[in-house]
């Protein structure tokens, strides 16, 4: 009983996620999931004028895994995938359009990049990058990103007349021929590019990234990528 309890400890609904929407009808509390009323395990309650539900039910729709901890009396929530993050905590300040065409450019760089394809790295990036360096770079005998997205951007300080510049992060869900899955961070600078051979933003700098080792990916709902659990690495 003590575990039911503490896996359905009660959470404020109301700024953990717009996918959720609670109707009031008769006294009764609804929950509304992408325009489905769905039933929890336990009912929302209303405490102090806060509208409060179970953890296990908002992090399992979601997307995340729920466990406990008897040891340690502790719940667990684990999400899986790309989660975007406020890095660097701004506005990134980007029309519709400016932000299709970044995302078109990192998607095609990205795909340039795993595959080693320099006519895909040559429409994304500034002339003085060398296409064929970077093709060869990263390259390993075939595609390695299950998933590539943006989780952040920014816009940054450039000369009145110059074309934009924006500072992108691009997470990465990989694994690599030896079995190891990452999720790499891969970190970019774009500037509008104003050339008719080449995407409308293009990658001008690429910095430092970082490479974390992680036991699965989760790509979409229904495919989950798990290394060998017997596996020495």
């Amino acid at each position: 009983m003590k575990k039911k309890v503490l896996l359905t400890v009660l959470c404020t609904l109301l700024s953990v996620s717009m996918i959720f929407h609670v109707a009031y009808a008769s006294g009764a509390i609804k929950i509304v999931v992408n325009g489905k009323t769905v039933a929890a395990d336990v009912a929302p309650r209303m405490i102090n004028y806060r509208v409060m539900v179970p953890i296990s039910f908002v992090s399992k729709a979601l997307g995340a895994d729920v466990t406990w901890d008897q040891k340690t009396q502790t719940v667990g929530v684990k999400s899986y995938g790309i989660t975007p993050v406020d890095v660097w905590k701004e506005d990134g300040n980007l029309i519709q359009f400016d932000m299709a065409a970044i995302n078109n450019t990192v998607q095609v760089f990205m795909a340039g990049m795993d595959q080693g394809l320099q006519d895909l790295i040559e429409k994304s990036v500034t002339s003085d990058l060398d296409v064929k360096k970077l093709a060869e770079s990263h390259f390993s005998m075939g595609p390695t990103m299950f998933s590539t997205q943006i989780v952040d951007i920014r816009r940054l300080k450039v000369a009145q007349g110059k074309p934009s510049e924006f500072q992108v992060k691009v997470a990465v869900q990989t694994w690599t021929l030896d079995d190891i899955t990452t999720l790499d961070h891969w970190d970019l600078t774009v500037v509008q590019s104003g050339v008719s051979n080449k995407m409308g933003y293009i990658v001008k700098k690429i910095g430092e990234g970082t490479s974390t080792k992680v036991a699965e990916h989760r790509v979409f709902p229904g495919f989950t990528y798990k290394i060998d659990p017997f596996s020495s690495k």
